[in-house]
């Protein structure tokens, strides 16, 4: 017996929008500019401090390509610390939720909760750890991952290199938040050779985007 084709059409495949999407959130001038970056390169890095606007970017770009039918789904992920998947109850997206609830509160952000939520369930938002990764090919895809200072060299090459066709990957990171567990096995000191290689984006946030004495409470206790 002949099996049954899907009539599911790829999002890529469906009509091209007229207009440009418009989400809930405009980018500054600093983030726009992380935008162009990204339409330039399939891979592209993203630093600042705390409150910078990283995470928000990098969502922004992904839900506003994924609307302008480029790609067909949104991956996030995220390096896990500890090794205490396991012990946690639920899917393997139930026991991230307290890691990526960042990433996915800015998706609710610029698109509201209802449609987030029914991205998630249809499959066309899916988050996974870096860990589980091997194997794996993105296509046709917008790869976020978060956090990136927090993996070592070995971590980042592994997540790397699961780009396929048509996808593109973008990397958040802080080099002033480096998880202690990893210290100064973090990647984010060879990412950072990459800066002037013209093979990837490279972009550094600035503006604070929270409360403005976090910066001048911050800045006191260090250097008073």
């Amino acid at each position: 017996m002949a099996k049954t084709l899907s009539n599911k059409i790829d999002n890529k495949d469906k009509r091209t929008l007229k207009t440009e999407p418009k989400l809930k959130v405009d980018l500054n001038e600093e983030q726009r500019e992380v935008v162009r970056l990204f339409y330039e390169y399939d891979v592209n890095f993203i630093l600042g401090d705390f409150g910078s606007g990283k995470s928000l970017a990098a969502v922004h770009m992904a839900l506003t390509s994924f609307r302008k039918k480029q790609f067909n789904k949104i991956w996030i992920t995220r390096p896990m610390l500890k090794n205490n998947l396991a012990a946690l109850p639920g899917t393997m997206e139930e026991k991230m939720a307290p890691y990526t609830f960042p990433i996915v509160q800015n998706l609710e952000v610029c698109q509201g909760k209802e449609i987030t939520d029914k991205m998630c369930k249809e499959g066309l938002i899916s988050i996974m750890p870096v860990d589980v990764a091997k194997g794996v090919t993105f296509i046709d895809a917008v790869v976020i991952v978060d956090e990136f200072q927090d993996m070592t060299y070995q971590d980042f090459r592994t997540i790397l290199t699961r780009l396929g066709k048509n996808s593109k990957m973008i990397f958040c990171g802080s080099t002033q938040q480096i998880d202690k567990q990893v210290g100064k096995n973090s990647c984010i000191y060879d990412i950072l050779k990459l800066e002037q290689s013209n093979l990837v984006g490279f972009s550094t946030l600035t503006a604070n985007h929270r409360n403005e004495v976090l910066t001048a409470i911050i800045e006191y206790l260090e250097n008073e």
